[in-house]
């Protein structure tokens, strides 16, 4: 478990989240599989969101998706299946002169080190860090945006 208190955790994981909710649509999240779609969707941030174990080869997929946005912020699973492919994306992603951002799943996988491995478990891994933290609430800017204020 991280020494960090669970508030504090918290705070610093919406924060995260908020930075992918605050990117352009000219940068597109890359995640493993259709659960972290989901996990994304269900923490509310927006599109685009690509899915990179569509059944093609990676270069070709990189390829495609290349001249389709500006940037990638890669999210993948923190586990070793996960760390190699983001790491195959990002030689793949810069060789073909795309903006390559991995700075969030690195702070994001620090901050759930301990407890989930798998961008699938965000929505519930955030269930359980609110109920720890004695809040059922998301930050005030995450229930405006729900409004729409």
């Amino acid at each position: 478990m991280s020494r960090r208190p669970p508030e504090e955790r918290l705070e610093a994981i919406e924060g995260l989240l908020e930075e992918l909710r605050d990117r352009g649509p000219e940068v597109a999240v890359l995640v493993e599989g259709d659960r972290d779609l989901a996990a994304l969707r269900a923490l509310e941030v927006p599109g685009p969101l690509v899915k990179v174990n569509v059944g093609e080869s990676l270069l070709n997929l990189c390829e495609r998706i290349s001249d389709r946005f500006e940037g990638f912020v890669l999210l993948t699973d923190w586990d070793a299946t996960g760390s190699e492919l983001a790491g195959k994306l990002r030689t793949y992603l810069e060789s073909a002169g795309c903006e390559v951002d991995t700075s969030v799943r690195n702070r994001l996988g620090a901050l759930v080190r301990y407890e989930t491995r798998e961008v699938e478990a965000l929505p519930s891994h955030l269930s359980r860090l609110r109920a720890r933290a004695g809040t059922d609430q998301r930050r005030p800017s995450v229930m405006l945006r729900r409004l729409r204020i």
